[in-house]
């Protein structure tokens, strides 16, 4: 079980994917935006963190550079559109991975998977 963070200013998306994931047995909480989400990982510990990119306010990156700068929790980037050399600048930048919308769930339970092991490796 992972304790997973989504941060996604579509509350449908959080709600779809939140529910997919407790299926999952994993635990699950939803930020509406960057300020929030990085509110929620100053305060409490997570596995994984799903990012999304287009959001009011803070976008995406700049919210993966303040989230990396507070903890080394792996973030996976999300987006409905992201071309290819923007998909690498942000893994560059610290993400773990980037999914375009609408996520692969096969894609999103061996994120989940490898932010595990990559936990168990350090403990």
């Amino acid at each position: 079980m992972a304790r997973i963070l989504i941060i996604d200013d579509e509350k449908g998306v959080c709600e779809e994917f939140s529910e997919v994931l407790r299926e999952e047995k994993h635990e699950v909480d939803c930020a509406f935006n960057a300020t929030e989400g990085i509110q929620k990982i100053q305060s409490q510990s997570f596995d994984l963190i799903f990012l999304d990119v287009l959001m009011p306010k803070m976008e995406g990156r700049e919210a993966l550079q303040k989230i990396k700068e507070i903890t080394q929790t792996p973030v996976v980037i999300m987006s409905g559109y992201l071309p290819s050399h923007k998909e690498k600048s942000i893994v560059d930048s610290g993400a773990l991975a980037c999914l375009k919308k609408p996520l692969e769930l096969n894609q999103v339970f061996g994120l989940i998977e490898k932010a595990l092991e990559s936990k168990n490796k350090k403990n």
